[in-house]
């Protein structure tokens, strides 16, 4: 992908290597024809625009001509499509494209009813009024992934929180993701401080217990004294089955050998 920085494509620089113009770019992310910036919301990652060189004749098809100036200098903005894109429709809302994604997967904005991508103006019109309920429950931060949300709470707690723990408490409904990223749930920062600290306690001492408690196939085989490819087989037919982190408890384990 030439020379390009490693920080992704700001959208100059992403317009001019698909060899289009800004203001196509712009209209194309108008229309939900190109996905929104996946960096920080403000440019788009080296992989995400691999995706779009292909797309780019059927952009340019559905973005049309530039509207000509009138009279008074300015520039016409009439709809090419019907209904609003998602940055048109956070846009009428004022609120930004990642809050109405987040209000989407909380359920606070009905999906798109033209084709699955866009809002007719009736539906959007049904939206202001909820407005001040989407900011209220999403916030005015996009959230954090478990990875980065276990780094946040091991700094503010001094615990030893791992991404694992931070997914234990998702899987136990006490911590509720905000929105989401290509399927990965984010989790706001108000939430992680609203955490109990006994609640990240009994999260990190399960984890460790069942690490102290468990082994790997590896470990498994050297306890046995067997080879990796004989306790496989072997856990596999007497129905025992990896636990968390894909390991095995090692009380069922033992009892392998005097199984034989």
């Amino acid at each position: 992908m030439s020379s390009q920085s490693q920080e992704g494509f700001g959208p100059v620089q992403l317009a001019r290597w698909l060899g289009m113009k800004e203001w196509q770019l712009r209209r194309a992310q108008n229309l939900g024809l190109i996905p929104p910036p996946d960096l920080h919301a403000q440019r788009w990652s080296n992989t995400l625009a691999r995706t779009l060189p292909d797309r780019v004749e059927q952009i340019l098809a559905e973005v049309g001509e530039r509207p000509e100036p009138t009279a008074d200098g300015k520039t016409s903005r009439p709809r090419s499509r019907e209904g609003f894109g998602p940055v048109q429709l956070a846009r009428a809302l004022g609120i930004q494209e990642w809050q109405l994604r987040h209000a989407q997967f909380r359920g606070l904005v009905p999906p798109p009813d033209i084709e699955g991508r866009r809002w007719s103006d009736a539906l959007a019109e049904t939206l202001p009024d909820r407005v001040e309920q989407i900011l209220a429950e999403v916030g005015d931060h996009p959230g954090i992934g478990s990875e980065k949300a276990a780094q946040y709470l091991a700094e503010r707690t001094a615990l030893d929180v791992q991404r694992a723990d931070v997914q234990a408490l998702h899987e136990r409904g006490i911590l509720r993701p905000t929105g989401e990223f290509r399927g990965w749930p984010l989790y706001a920062v108000k939430d992680l401080d609203a955490l109990a600290p006994d609640q990240l306690l009994a999260v990190v001492a399960d984890r460790r217990r069942w690490l102290a408690a468990s082994v790997t196939n590896a470990e498994a085989a050297e306890l046995l004294g067997w080879s990796v490819g004989r306790f496989e087989v072997t856990a596999e037919r007497d129905g025992l089955a990896p636990g968390r982190f894909g390991r095995y408890a090692r009380a069922e384990v033992e009892g392998l050998r005097h199984d034989r």
